[in-house]
């Protein structure tokens, strides 16, 4: 298996500013080697309280699609707390039955939880398992193309963590003869859709995102993170699902205007193929995202639509590649504009014309 890592060089090709170097899994100890723990998890059978046999950072709940979303609620030393709701996402593979599930942060010193009615859990502590190392550079850049006319909608370059970067433990991603769990498929880019993880980040950012991918890949079974590209609390950018061995993120080799491959990923089941699925980590039900994290969102949303040619004021006919259904839509598009979800938190869901539409389509300056 081998461990992708990227440096920024001096070639600029079609959108991207990136020159890779394979490093082999693992790399020697270097000294610019990084450590991360590995993500442990401890599945539950739900039915009354749970309490994992170690300390934990995050709940992972899935109910079958469809289901009532229900309420979790967590034991401290001071008892059982109140009930709170959780909040389902519908999403997954295409090539798989949907699944509802959500992300729930533990508070600080919390010794078990419980959820009602029917659901598989897991318990996740992002902190004490055994140290993965990683080599090589951990950041990126993605930029339009300076002779390309585009460019002039892009603020780029954007910077962002890679995969190596944020610490993805890549043997998540094969099974136990090698073979890739979800093997990259790739269509010409017809849309980007923006979410939120719905969870309370924990303060390291990083490792929330290694969290995710362990939701994702192992627990809900897809073999990878749903998400093209996730962005911090603190403006930080983070490479998402793997596309292949090419050194390019997002895109099967450099994307050419018109023609952008990007890799299928799982944010938005049944309208995932040619869809670029960026995340904010947070919960923006009842508050907006940080300016930072709006200002990498727009600068991002900005240079994927000058690498795709895509317009990001225009209203589109999505087609569906597998199956040629054909649906209504837009360019930029919010998850609850695709299926029936809050994503991306009502509060930002209300001022997203403004925040981000009006901004990335230069409708409104900023």
């Amino acid at each position: 298996m081998r461990r992708r890592a990227f440096l920024t060089g001096a070639t600029t090709a079609a959108g991207l500013t990136a020159v890779a170097v394979p490093v082999t899994s693992p790399p020697s100890a270097a000294a610019d080697d990084r450590a991360v723990p590995r993500v442990l998890s401890e599945p539950a059978s739900t039915g009354g309280v749970v309490r994992p046999d170690r300390r934990f950072d995050l709940v992972a709940v899935a109910r079958a699609a469809g289901a009532p979303a229900g309420a979790i609620r967590f034991e401290t030393a001071d008892g059982l707390g109140p009930w709170q709701p959780l909040d389902l996402h519908t999403g997954g593979r295409d090539d798989r039955e949907p699944t509802a599930s959500a992300l729930v942060r533990a508070p600080r010193g919390a010794t078990g939880y419980e959820v009602g009615g029917d659901a598989r859990t897991a318990a996740l502590n992002l902190r004490d398992g055994e140290e993965l190392r990683f080599g090589g550079p951990e950041r990126a850049t993605l930029a339009a193309d300076a002779d390309d006319g585009r460019a002039r909608r892009s603020p780029g370059p954007v910077r962002f963590r890679t995969r190596a970067g944020w610490g993805a433990d890549e043997s998540l991603r094969f099974d136990e003869d090698g073979n890739d769990l979800w093997a990259p498929v790739f269509h010409r880019t017809q849309l980007l859709t923006v979410h939120h993880t719905a969870m309370a980040t924990t303060g390291d950012h990083a490792a929330d995102v290694r969290g995710v991918y362990r939701y994702h890949a192992a627990e809900l079974g897809w073999g990878d993170i749903g998400y093209h590209v996730l962005i911090d609390p603190d403006g930080v950018v983070y490479e998402g699902r793997h596309s292949g061995e090419d050194d390019v993120p997002v895109f099967a080799g450099r994307p050419r205007p018109g023609d952008a491959r990007s890799v299928t990923a799982g944010h938005v089941y049944g309208y995932n193929h040619a869809n670029v699925g960026v995340c904010l980590l947070g919960d923006f039900t009842d508050e907006l995202p940080t300016r930072a994290a709006l200002n990498s969102l727009v600068a991002v949303l900005r240079v994927l639509c000058a690498v795709t040619s895509l317009d990001p004021a225009a209203e589109i006919t999505y087609v569906n590649p597998d199956t040629g259904a054909r649906t209504p839509g837009e360019t930029l598009s919010r998850h609850r504009d695709w299926l029936a979800t809050e994503c991306p938190g009502n509060a930002f869901a209300a001022e997203f014309d403004t925040l981000v539409r009006d901004r990335v389509s230069g409708r409104r300056r900023g």
